[in-house]
């Protein structure tokens, strides 16, 4: 019986072979190309086998949350701290005090995070054409509108 190319990525050893590559940086292209195959073909295997999906898709588990921390990091967040002490008679811990705190924003979480998601947008280096002046597209929407 003939075997489809597929079956050799189905297996355990190149499922964790495609989750190291995942976690490692390499894009869905590489790992294609890393196959043998197209990523138009990787597309449809993934939809065909979850478990190749998953392998293939291992590091958005890991930066998902990443990326959202860095966000809530940049933008501010309140927190809750609560102090407990232990009860010499109970033994327990008891609650004795709850303070909300207000995280200010981080500049570098702030740069960091538009470079990387508008990157274009916020170059280090200003174009020669504005003299040096960067415009924020913000306020080119609102003058022009």
């Amino acid at each position: 019986m003939v075997k489809a190319k597929y079956d050799e990525w189905l297996t355990e050893r190149s499922l964790e072979r495609l989750k190291g590559m995942s976690l490692s940086g390499s894009s869905r292209a590489e790992i294609a190309a890393a196959m043998g195959i197209t990523p138009k073909t990787l597309g449809l295997w993934e939809k065909k086998f979850p478990e190749l999906r998953a392998a293939v898709r291992a590091a958005e588990n890991i930066r998902d949350p990443v990326e959202k921390a860095l966000l809530k990091r940049a933008v501010g967040y309140t927190a809750t701290e609560v102090t407990r002490q232990l009860n010499g008679k109970t033994g327990e811990f008891e609650t004795v005090k709850i303070v909300e705190k207000q995280v200010m924003p981080s500049t570098t979480a702030q740069i960091f995070w538009l470079k990387n998601r508008c990157g274009y947008q916020w170059e280090e280096k200003p174009d020669e054409e504005s003299g040096g002046v960067v415009v924020l597209p913000e306020l080119l929407d609102d003058e022009e509108g």
